[in-house]
């Protein structure tokens, strides 16, 4: 048996943030997880079913979630890493919901939230007219327990706040956190309908609305009288959504005073395309990395589960979308050890794991601790797990694909159409084991988009022994469980073949530069194989990058963690727009990164092709610090 063993940085990486008092090795974290699991298990089986866990683990083909690797056998075990948390637009709503989030943030789960439930800013609560503080008014209270909570090893609270592109909060949602520097805890990300998809191709005006009622809101540019410098007066110009021109000033008046003598006037109705709209969120998720893009009704269609569950958010990832209180256990497949000695892929050994990884994370839903009694009950009510993968641009790069390019996407349609067929076979076996899910209904469940994509021998074995999990797949960005395991994150490509690391001293001040190389793309080099194929993710087109996700998607059940990686110099187009508009009905969420969009950052690509790879890989890296000292490395001090 092949035992896995994390090179230097995994081991730090893996004591510092998994490891048990005392345990020094991954074969031993690895038995004691597999024990901890294993006790979901009948007596009579125990036993071999935790060799079987423990020797996925050891050889490095499976890896749990970082919740679970932390918490196994932990007192109050908390072994689940996200959850999802939904007010009502009352005050019982909210405070539960506050209280709620600081018992799971203490336990160490993320929480996604979506607060469109909550009235907009300035409506009626009561007979008191116009005194709604809205949603944002919530998101900061929560944003600001964040601030006090330490989850796990000092570990800040993980946060999602979605708000839907309907609500009539919605154009300040989109600045309070890019503009204002607010919300320091949440991703925030936009609910897209596809209504507004609709309107968007149409180039339609679009409005606002709330709770289903038929009022619409519409922006209104309000004219402020106030005081500026010297107390000298000003007119200025703000933007107000409301019902109508008297409410807009009603409103200005409420929530928008500077100073107490301001005075408001001459509400005029400011047309908003749908079409604007969706540039200016585009804009803002290239440029800014916020928001991400949540498409809620594909969300909702594309599952299982919508005969009994309505999901309002994802968890902070965005790889989970949940119900209230929903939660979810992970565990990752490596794919990158899923390459046979004769360098094609091993499917018996992925069907394998996939197998047996679905098991596993049943056991631990199991045996896991609920932080309190409504996640218990929607974790039982759906059996929902999240087996995903981890490693995938390493494995294709193995097999000599080009991320991205056609032959990728043929194979990636047959490799997750397979992980996929193998989850559900497993998860009916375990169902005429343990019995299936408590909101199991084959009448309803038949009828579901998803379940519908499923191979019809696959659904015939569900209507005769039942399913044990109503959602068993995602993928999750897995980035310190992928440095533990020594490959490339998630479905992610590699940031580059050769990089450059700048960081500072602490003691000295001054900053250095290494020069990095991929350890595959290294090794590969050395052994004289063709690298021609490997890139980086800023070398991969955006457009090849939303095909990635839009493939992998089709064949997962709940959701995927994705990023398009853009350069410095990439510019939001028409193209862009039209891009994004023809592939948003089809994908769950979009999140981009456009380099240099966060400020300095530690990382920065080098084009290996116009560097000598020789001197660099045989010889060694040099270090360069600001003060103008060369540190060498076997003398070798540039390249």
């Amino acid at each position: 048996m092949e035992i896995f063993e994390p090179t230097d940085l995994g081991l730090t990486i893996f004591k510092d943030k998994y490891a048990a008092p005392g345990e020094d090795t991954w074969k031993e974290c690895a038995k004691r997880v597999a024990r901890n699991a294993s006790k979901a298990e009948p007596d009579d089986k125990q036993e071999l079913i935790q060799k079987k866990f423990y020797q996925m683990m050891v050889q490095g083909d499976f890896c749990p979630g970082g919740r679970i690797l932390f918490g196994s056998g932990r007192l109050n075990q908390n072994l689940l890493n996200c959850y999802v948390l939904d007010p009502e637009d009352n005050v019982e709503s909210i405070s539960k919901t506050i209280a709620d989030m600081y018992k799971i943030s203490c336990g160490g789960g993320g929480i996604g939230f979506n607060f469109s439930k909550i009235r907009p800013k300035g409506d009626d609560i009561q007979n008191i007219k116009n005194s709604a503080p809205g949603s944002i008014s919530v998101m900061r209270m929560i944003n600001e327990i964040g601030n006090h909570v330490r989850a796990g090893k000092n570990r800040r609270t993980a946060l999602m706040s979605i708000l839907s592109v309907t609500h009539p909060d919605f154009l300040e949602f989109l600045h309070v956190k890019i503009d204002r520097k607010e919300l320091t805890n949440f991703n925030i990300s936009t609910a897209i309908t596809n209504k507004f998809i609709e309107a968007v191709e149409n180039d339609d005006e679009w409005y606002f609305t709330f709770g289903g009622r038929h009022q619409h809101y519409y922006v209104y540019e309000v004219t402020r009288s106030t005081q500026g410098v010297m107390n000298l007066p000003v007119e200025e110009v703000i933007e107000v959504v409301a019902n109508d021109e008297e409410d807009a000033l009603n409103r200005a008046q409420l929530h928008h005073l500077k100073h107490f003598e301001d005075t408001f006037e001459n509400a005029r109705k400011k047309e908003i395309k749908a079409r604007d709209l969706w540039r200016t969120i585009v804009h803002n998720a290239i440029e800014c990395g916020e928001p991400g893009i949540f498409n809620i009704d594909f969300a909702n269609e594309y599952t299982n589960v919508s005969y009994f569950e309505d999901m309002p958010s994802t968890n902070p990832c965005g790889e989970e979308v949940l119900p209230a209180y929903g939660n979810c256990c992970l565990g990752h497949v490596n794919l990158a050890n899923m390459v046979g000695e004769d360098g094609d892929v091993d499917w018996k050994r992925l069907a394998k794991t996939v197998k047996l990884g679905v098991r596993f994370l049943d056991d631990v839903l199991t045996i896991n601790h609920f932080p309190i009694a409504e996640c218990r009950e929607a974790g039982f009510r759906s059996r929902r797990v999240g087996l995903g993968v981890t490693g995938l641009h390493y494995f294709l790069i193995k097999l000599g694909y080009k991320y991205g390019s056609e032959s990728c996407l043929e194979f990636l349609e047959r490799l997750f159409a397979t992980i996929r067929n193998e989850a559900y076979k497993a998860s009916c076996t375990l169902a005429k084991e343990k019995g299936s899910f408590e909101a199991y209904d084959w009448s309803k469940l038949k009828q579901e988009k998803f379940f519908k994509t499923l191979p019809s021998r696959i659904r015939a074995e569900i209507r005769q022994h039942g399913l044990r999990n109503a959602v068993l797949l995602t993928v999750a960005p897995t980035g310190t469980i992928s440095m533990v395991l020594g490959v490339s994150t998630g479905i992610e490509p590699i940031f580059s073949p050769v990089y450059k690391r700048r960081w500072r001293t602490a003691s000295e001040g001054v900053w250095n530069e290494t020069y990095v190389v991929d350890s595959l793309f290294k090794d590969m080099y050395l052994k004289g194989e063709n690298i021609d194929h490997v890139v980086g993710a800023y070398d991969v087109l955006p457009e090849e990058h939303i095909k990635v996700q839009a493939v992998i998607q089709s064949y997962i059940d709940s959701a995927l963690s994705k990023t398009c990686n853009l350069p410095e110099s990439y510019e939001v187009t028409d193209e862009t727009i039209s891009t994004l508009t023809e592939y948003a009905p089809e994908i769950k969420g979009f999140t981009f990164y456009k380099a240099g969009s966060r400020g300095n950052e530690p990382l920065s690509t080098v084009d290996w092709k116009n560097i000598d790879l020789d001197k660099l890989i045989l010889k060694g890296v040099y270090e360069e610090r600001s003060d103008g000292v060369d540190t060498c490395k076997d003398g070798v001090c540039e390249l």
